[in-house]
C-alpha cells in the first residue's frame, strides 16, 4: 500500500462538507446534507449522525466542538431501547384500555 494514501484517509477534514453535497439517509431513505442532520432532532443532531457521516470528515471532532457535553450525551451517548421494548409497550396499553371497556 502506498504511505501517502494511507496519511490521506485517515487525515479527514473537521469542517462538514458543503450544503451541496448529500448522503442517502437511512431513516428517511432519500438524499439529505449535514445541515439536516445537524439540526433534525428539534435542533439538535440525528442519533445515526456519527455513523452516517464518519466516513466524509470527522464529525464526531465537529460536533464535540459544537455541542454541549450534556447535549453530546444525550444524544449520542444514551442507550436506546430496542424496538421490542416500545411495542411491548404498546401491547399492554391495548390490551389495558380492551379491558377497561369491558
Amino acid at each position: 500500500m502506498y504511505p501517502d494514501m494511507d496519511q490521506k484517509n485517515n487525515a479527514l477534514k473537521a469542517a462538514p462538507p458543503e450544503n451541496e453535497f448529500t448522503i442517502r439517509c437511512p431513516r428517511l431513505g432519500h438524499q439529505i446534507n449535514f445541515a439536516y442532520c445537524r439540526s433534525e432532532n428539534l435542533g439538535l443532531p440525528c442519533f445515526k449522525t456519527l455513523d452516517c457521516w464518519f466516513s466524509y470528515f470527522d464529525v464526531h471532532a465537529h460536533l464535540k466542538e459544537k455541542l454541549t457535553e450534556e447535549d453530546f450525551k444525550k444524544i449520542f451517548l444514551c442507550t436506546v431501547k430496542p424496538k421490542i421494548f416500545s411495542l411491548m409497550g404498546l401491547i399492554e396499553q391495548a390490551k389495558e384500555r380492551k379491558d377497561n371497556k369491558e
